[in-house]
């Protein structure tokens, strides 16, 4: 029976021995795999919880206008925040409810601190806190334990709406904002930067605006939470950067478009720099900081497109005033010379195809030159022109003067004029270009499109005799590009003398702008928005104002020795002489009195 107990006894005995054997032996393979096998990657996790950074983000680069206005500038602010180094008692908390009873509630704020405290994170009570109510916590600080002060910045920019298509806005970062700076800007990381430009100048120069940021190291204690500042790398505030627009022409040439929809664009000849960009309507790039959702909803469905940029990215038909363009092409290749005529009687009769094309005044011009032709605008004249036109010269000198291609490299975003073509008409319509294409091509019509820059800067190319630099806003295109055209002095001069003659004659269809002094030549135009047969036909059609014709004028100044070319677009204007001529007169003379 002892024998029994005792070997009951040494079996529990060894059972247990075994037991704490294997714990001993769990214990010190524990130990092992976590001191040797993964000592350093602990160590380095216990590091980094104790020794800890944040980013010092620096104040953005400022944007000026070439007369020295700021355009766009960071501006300080302030925000009340948990401070997680004191934590914010229940009494702290009421204090501050009672002090800002209209902005601060009780039970939202004690909630706000016990989730601050459970992430670690300082969250904001009071984001961009006004002077006044700054003021009145700062005098009482002391009173609030766990309310802290904290500093920041925000874009600010010129309140006027002429701004805001150039300048672009600053946003919240996104996927597509990831793929478009990664090729762009060295070691972008997406992780560091919580807004960066969404369009115009604050994207296409974002590395250059935005500067580097800097590192603030610290450790923390147990709870984690910051206790010493242990060090920190420098930051580079952003680069100042200086851009073409006028200030006062800007503003000028958005405040006389009023309350229509249009655009005014110029070139500084000089340098092709651009002076004036004006898309309307617009509006204040500081409605964007804070906007709701719906809100921004009511912007982009808001049938006048105040958030698209004309200027850059409207296509429309030059109407007449490609016609000097395409003169130039026309006495290149021989088609036509100053002596030709032709018997205008207001119709175009194409007997390839049995069609008559209608022109704009109803009798016709009568005996027809091409100084007339352009002088008075006959349609006809130019379609009689355009069925000559052999079609690899015509499109091969369209492409020549920036036809589908990109005219500016910091304008964003950007449209290109396309270049009408087999490839672009097979693609468009499955077929190739044909000879009655080109009857409305000739004058502007039909499949010729063109943005308000572009045609800006086709007017720079006249005025430059066919030489030209691809405009810019701040970083300057050096190449010099010519149009694919033979030109003789005396044609261009005759071509400048039949411009001056459009804004200074009795009979040019610029007369109404009563250029006075201003030593102008230009060409107006007016592009059909739906195709009509008949006078009678547009009659009805112009009841819907949405369907009238678009005013254009096209221009430089002054005509002896052009500093600046100017395009000017009035949507459903109706009359480029009278009423996009006035525009541009205005906005060339600010222009040439502000030098």
């Amino acid at each position: 029976m002892t024998a029994n107990k005792t070997n009951i006894h040494r079996k529990r005995t060894n059972i247990l021995l075994i037991f704490f054997f294997l714990l001993l032996a769990l214990v010190a393979g524990r130990f092992f795999y976590l001191q040797i096998l993964k000592g350093d990657e602990l160590r380095d996790i216990r590091e980094n919880n104790i020794n800890a950074f944040e980013y010092i983000y620096p104040k953005r680069g400022r944007i000026l206008s070439s007369d020295g206005y700021v355009l766009a500038e960071d501006r300080k602010t302030f925000s009340l925040a948990i401070d997680l180094e004191q934590k914010p008692s229940e009494e702290s908390i009421r204090m501050l409810a009672d002090l800002f009873p209209e902005i601060v509630d009780f039970g939202e704020t004690k909630d706000l601190v016990r989730n601050s405290i459970n992430s670690r994170k300082p969250e904001i009570v009071i984001e961009k806190i006004d002077q006044a109510n700054l003021s009145k916590f700062l005098v009482r600080s002391t009173d609030f334990e766990g309310f802290s002060i904290i500093e920041g910045y925000e874009r600010e920019y010129d309140s006027h709406p002429a701004f805001f298509h150039v300048l672009g806005h600053m946003g919240y970062i996104n996927d597509l904002d990831t793929e478009y700076f990664q090729p762009r800007i060295d070691s972008f990381d997406p992780t560091i930067w919580r807004k960066v430009g969404k369009s115009g100048i604050e994207r296409v120069y974002e590395q250059e605006l935005r500067g580097s940021h800097g590192k603030r190291y610290f450790q923390r204690n147990a709870r984690g939470t910051k206790k010493v500042i242990t060090g920190e790398d420098s930051f580079r505030e952003g680069d100042e950067l200086v851009i073409s627009i006028n200030y006062e022409a800007q503003k000028l040439a958005y405040d006389l478009i009023g309350n229509r929809r249009g655009s005014v664009v110029v070139i500084d000849l000089n340098d092709f720099s651009i002076p004036v960009a004006v898309s309307a309507p617009s509006i204040s790039a500081n409605m964007l900081r804070d906007i709701t959702t719906s809100q921004y909803q009511d912007l982009l469905n808001n049938s006048d497109r105040p958030l698209f940029n004309r200027a850059f990215m409207g296509l429309y038909p030059p109407a007449s005033t490609i016609k000097p363009l395409l003169t130039v092409f026309a006495l290149s290749n021989g088609y036509t010379n100053w002596e030709e005529t032709i018997l205008d009687d207001g119709f175009f009769r194409f007997e390839e195809e049995q069609r008559v094309f209608n022109a704009w005044r109803e009798g016709g011009h009568g005996l027809t030159d091409l100084n007339k032709a352009l002088v008075e605008s006959s349609n006809p004249f130019f379609m009689n022109l355009a069925v000559r036109y052999e079609k690899v010269e015509f499109i091969e000198f369209l492409e020549s003067s920036s036809f589908g291609s990109k005219l500016c490299e910091d304008c964003y975003p950007h449209q290109f004029s396309p270049l009408i073509n087999d490839e672009w008409k097979r693609k468009n319509f499955g077929k190739d270009l044909f000879k009655g294409d080109f009857i409305n091509l000739g004058v502007g019509q039909g499949y010729m499109l063109t943005t308000p820059l572009h045609l800006a800067l086709i007017s720079g190319i006249l005025a430059s005799k066919g030489t030209y630099q691809l405009p810019h806003l701040s970083k300057k295109n050096t190449e010099l590009l010519s149009i694919d055209a033979d030109m003789k002095d005396q044609d261009w001069e005759k071509l400048n003398n039949s411009l001056i003659d459009v804004v200074y004659s009795p009979n040019g269809t610029g007369y109404r702008i009563n250029a006075g002094e201003l030593d102008l030549a230009g060409k107006s135009g007016t592009a059909q928005v739906v195709d009509i047969d008949s006078r009678a036909e547009y009659d009805e059609v112009r009841k819907n104002e949405n369907l009238r014709d678009h005013a254009i004028f096209i221009g430089y100044a002054p005509f002896d020795s052009p500093r600046y070319s100017i395009a000017v677009i009035i949507e459903n204007g109706e009359s480029g002489g009278r009423v996009a001529g006035p525009i541009a007169q205005k906005v060339l003379e600010e222009l040439l009195n502000d030098n």
